[in-house]
């Protein structure tokens, strides 16, 4: 049996799902055949079009209307859609895995700064532990795991500590900055994650010269992933036509172009001789 076909627009149905149609001309006193692209009506009940979705959606005549006319194109802000939403949907994974990683760099900060305050107090209970876990012979037993870290950190000084733990924050406020930028779909926050993500992929790819491990190929698959997407989709550095076609790309795919493109014909009549829309 063949599997079945995934819609086309399933990124704009899932949006949907959750968010609500994108209608227009709902508190509209009259409509005329004008405003059939948006809104349609047929022996009494209206049919307002998603922007988004496409579907068409029934809703009553306003008995008490909010507004004359249905809105001008102008006055519509049209929602994303088609290949410009899945772009934005691949842009807010790459800002939750920067939000993953603001949280863990900021973690590490705060451990070092506690660490950096408190060091004589840790570093005499850490050697109590591993006195009690020895037995009482302390080069028995080999640190591993986690006290194996903290062994490592008491080997810095408080002020090693806290300059390391002021470049974590750093780089947790860089990848912060991505992240709210990617969120809300800014250009220059592709440029600013593809420049962090590909300065850091030579040291990942000397990291795993010196030893192989399942993490470090994962992050060097997500940010080669992250690095290659950026650059060729979204065409950064003027790659494949740069900001221009991109710009031009998103108002063929998502615009007033892209729902004329989708809008059905009318077929069959009603009682006042208006027709259907046809995907009713």
């Amino acid at each position: 049996m063949a599997g079945r076909r995934r819609p086309s627009n399933r990124y704009e149905l899932f949006t949907c799902a959750w968010k609500g149609h994108d209608l227009v001309g709902v508190g509209a006193a009259e409509i005329t055949r004008q405003d059939d692209i948006v809104v349609r009506e047929c022996d009494g009940v209206r049919f307002h079009r998603c922007l988004r979705c496409d579907a068409w959606v029934m809703h009553p005549i306003p008995e008490h209307p909010t507004r004359d006319r249905v809105e001008r194109r102008e006055e519509i802000e049209v929602p994303a859609r088609g290949a410009v939403l899945r772009d934005r949907y691949v842009l807010r994974l790459i800002a939750v895995d920067r939000a993953i990683h603001v949280v863990v760099l900021t973690t590490l900060a705060l451990v070092l700064f506690t660490f950096a305050s408190h060091d004589q107090s840790l570093h005499r209970d850490y050697t109590n532990i591993m006195n009690d876990l020895a037995g009482g012979d302390p080069g028995s037993t080999q640190a591993r795991g986690i006290l194996g870290y903290f062994g490592r950190a008491f080997k810095y000084s408080p002020a090693h500590l806290i300059t390391l733990a002021l470049v974590l924050v750093a780089y947790a406020a860089l990848e912060a900055t991505e992240m709210v930028g990617l969120w809300f779909n800014k250009r220059w926050a592709e440029y600013l994650t593809f420049v962090a993500t590909t300065v850091l992929i030579p040291y990942e790819v000397y990291e795993l010269t010196l030893r192989v491990s399942v993490f470090k190929l994962v992050v060097l698959a997500i940010n080669l992933a992250v690095a290659i997407y950026l650059l060729l989709a979204k065409r950064l550095f003027g790659l494949r036509g740069g900001h221009r076609v991109e710009m031009a790309r998103r108002e063929a795919l998502s615009g007033w172009e892209a729902i004329e493109r989708a809008t059905p014909r009318r077929v069959g009549s009603s009682e006042q001789g208006e027709p259907a829309p046809a995907s009713l």
